[in-house]
């Protein structure tokens, strides 16, 4: 949840030095409301520290677009973080799975760009796509119920709740418990990556490119476009999905995968490592769901 606050600072305060200081931001009233409650959760401290960065972020998105042809200044400024206002922002329905603007910019001359963004610490890449695993079951098919048979083996040998909550307590209250569900949870992960690297290894080359480029990376032609702008620990980068040299490897080389630590796999695209599949647990091994995310491979 702190990460969660300390991102909507982040895009709070990158629409407002994009919007010239609430001058252009569409529902500034809500979003002056959501920055002071943000705010009081994370401190001052953060608080300073995201804003610092979106000013950063704002500034090379400036730079950027007119680098890139589109006629300044910025004249409407949305935050698109609640559901239906990218939609109603650009006037016909957007699928925001699709599509992870969190604030939308308009120029002078009426065209749009929608900006993903991130703060992050480090200097490298960072993992923009976190699929649930019903999301990935879509794509590819059911997965085995591997925590559903890890759950009832934690049940058959300690007798803990079948109440995810509850089971939580219980887990955090004993240690055999705690050391029996982390075993089985690294189990279910490791069972859970295999499966993926075997659906995923059938596909021939195309078909693979095409899954990672939309399923994982949002690659894929949506309107309106977007761009992904990181603010680090120092300056601010913006990668365009769209147009950057992992794109250009996938496209034009060999793609490999290989099976990296208990629960990770690994793309490259003949020599270059673009991304890492690693799945993982919402929160609690064996008390909150599985999901995926895309993870840097450096």
């Amino acid at each position: 949840m702190a990460n969660t606050d300390s991102a909507d600072i982040n895009e709070i305060q990158l629409g407002y030095f994009l919007s010239n200081n609430w001058k252009n931001f569409v529902g500034k009233v809500e979003a002056e409301i959501h920055l002071r409650i943000k705010k009081a959760k994370v401190g001052e401290i953060e608080y300073d520290t995201q804003t610092e960065r979106a000013k950063v972020m704002s500034d090379e998105v400036l730079r950027w677009s007119k680098i890139n042809g589109y006629d300044g200044p910025i004249t409407k400024v949305w935050w698109t973080a609640r559901p239906g206002v990218l939609s109603s922002a650009v006037g016909k329905e957007v699928d925001s799975r699709k599509n992870p603007t969190d604030v939308l910019v308009q120029f002078r001359d009426g065209n749009f760009l929608g900006l993903s963004a991130k703060s992050t610490k480090t200097k490298g890449d960072i993992g923009f796509k976190n699929p649930g695993l019903g999301t990935v079951e879509k794509a590819l098919g059911s997965f085995k119920p591997y925590l559903q048979d890890a759950v009832n083996e934690l049940i058959k040998e300690y007798g803990v709740s079948t109440s995810a909550a509850t089971r939580r307590k219980e887990i955090r209250a004993s240690k055999e418990i705690s050391d029996l569900a982390e075993t089985l949870g690294k189990k279910v992960l490791n069972q859970i990556r295999d499966e993926l690297f075997s659906k995923i290894s059938r596909m021939n080359q195309k078909t693979l490119l095409n899954y990672i480029l939309n399923d994982w990376m949002d690659a894929n032609e949506v309107y309106p476009r977007y761009v992904k702008v990181t603010g680090m620990r120092t300056g601010a980068k913006i990668e365009d999905p769209l147009s950057n040299n992992k794109i250009t490897a996938l496209s034009t080389k060999k793609i490999s995968l290989s099976k990296i630590g208990n629960d990770s796999i690994g793309i490259m695209a003949g020599q270059k490592r673009i991304m890492k599949m690693r799945a993982k647990f919402e929160a609690k091994k064996l008390t909150s769901p599985i999901k995926f995310s895309g993870d840097p491979w450096v």
